[in-house]
């Protein structure tokens, strides 16, 4: 009874402090270094990571423990300016433009921008990163970029309504989490696993990532296609999460082949729907060829912090003796989209576990073979971690904040020793995870 009134206090005494240390090193990266300040972020980030390992592996922290803190941490991100990524200016871009009545969808910064002779819309087109590109994001997102003006010509307080947003699909996510982990009797202090990571706070509520919105929508498709079985609910938040982003896509032939005829009729059937309708902003505009024209970019021309990919660029320049992107790039999607298909037909039943399991191996194998691989792409995965029984993704959150050194070089250089590194512990981390739970199996079948 003593030594475990003793365990108790110490628990209590080792949580707060992990909590301190979390907030204090999660403030200080959204507050203080810019994005070419690697060793300031990488410091912080580790001593962040350390008091959020302890408070989601080891503490006896309470769901109720894990969403305030998590609150307290995301509402002073509301005062902190995305510090680590120049997205916004493209955001406030977009959405400027629709309070003007223009189709954010048809024109190139570049080329309008003679057009637009005040201060303000100087300094969005000097600080954005996408000039040259079409808009890839799509309507929902598109939507909060036009609320945003509601602060008039002002980047910060367009940034602070951004944030009030993600603060709100956040109090969302963490509830949605909750109740499909209680849906699979599992403890509910597995959601510290997302709502307490840095990477999602410091990305999200810091940096704006759009990726937040979507899982947000996901998370609550997910609990009401397989949960409570309302097929319109379900199927209208699918829509709302891939007109956040469009990697939701991915996770339909799940339903195309586990849904029962008259379920999968439905879902589909009104899925279409209302993403004719969602998308209507690009169909209408007749659009569809710039807003795929900068999608198709994505897989044969950017290239950044990738991994087979890159093994696969260099065997190809020995062989060549030049980049074959053009070729690898769509190779390695079209194999993702058959590993994804094959996953989806021989998944065993058609249950919530089952599709977790299903949309956690998609969307890893989609990053181990994408081009491109920034850190908040990890949102997803890092939900789905929550409900399977592999971890790695958790480590790959810390691992691949090291992409930042390549903003500390003058002019960007990408370091390959760093993301050899990434990848070499990645994937080692997954190998001894597999055979770790291959073993696990067994014994469980030999008992």
């Amino acid at each position: 009874m003593i030594n475990s009134s003793i365990d108790n206090k110490n628990n209590t005494i080792y949580s707060t402090i992990s909590a301190v240390v979390l907030l204090v090193a999660t403030f200080y990266i959204a507050f203080v270094p810019t994005q070419s300040d690697f060793f300031d972020i990488i410091i912080a980030g580790g001593i962040a990571f350390a008091g959020y390992g302890y408070l989601s592996f080891f503490s006896n922290t309470k769901a109720r423990q894990i969403f305030g803190l998590g609150m307290i941490i995301r509402f002073g991100m509301l005062f902190a300016f995305p510090n680590l990524s120049d997205d916004i200016y493209r955001f406030v871009w977009d959405g400027q433009l629709s309070a003007y009545g223009l189709n954010p969808y048809e024109y190139l910064p570049s080329d309008i921008i003679s057009n637009m002779d005040s201060p303000f819309w100087q300094e969005l087109f000097t600080n954005m990163n996408s000039p040259d590109y079409y808009t890839i994001y799509p309507p929902f997102t598109q939507l909060i970029f036009f609320i945003s003006t509601w602060a008039g010509e002002n980047v910060w307080w367009s940034s602070f309504i951004i944030k009030v947003c993600f603060l709100i699909a956040e109090i969302f996510t963490f509830i949605g989490i909750v109740r499909l982990l209680e849906s699979l009797k599992k403890n509910t202090s597995l959601a510290a696993i997302y709502f307490l990571n840095p990477l999602i706070i410091v990305e999200g509520m810091g940096n704006l990532h759009f990726e937040i919105i979507m899982v947000s929508f996901l998370t609550w498709a997910i609990y009401y296609t397989l949960i409570k079985e309302k097929i319109a609910v379900g199927a209208l938040l699918f829509t709302l999460s891939i007109a956040s982003k469009l990697l939701p896509l991915m996770f339909l032939p799940y339903f195309l082949f586990k849904l029962s005829g008259t379920k999968r009729i439905k879902f589909f059937a009104l899925g279409l729907t209302f993403i004719l309708f969602a998308f209507l902003p690009i169909i209408i505009g007749l659009d569809i060829g710039n807003f795929g024209s900068s999608i198709d970019l994505y897989f044969q021309k950017f290239e950044f912090n990738a991994g087979i990919y890159y093994l696969m660029r260099y065997i190809g320049q020995l062989w060549s003796g030049y980049n074959l992107i053009h070729y690898i790039g769509p190779l390695l999607g079209t194999f993702a989209v058959l590993l994804i298909l094959r996953k989806a037909y021989f998944s065993s039943t058609n249950s919530l576990q089952q599709f977790l399991d299903f949309a956690f191996f998609s969307f890893c194998s989609y990053l181990l073979l994408a081009t491109t691989v920034h850190p908040w792409y990890l949102v997803i995965p890092i939900m789905l971690s929550v409900f399977v029984r592999f971890r790695f993704v958790v480590t790959w959150s810390f691992l691949i904040m090291l992409s930042y050194i390549n903003y500390s070089y003058d002019p960007y250089f990408e370091n390959l020793w760093v993301v050899g590194l990434e990848y070499g512990l990645v994937f080692g981390i997954i190998g001894y995870e597999y055979i770790w739970n291959g073993k696990r199996k067994e014994r469980v079948k030999e008992f």
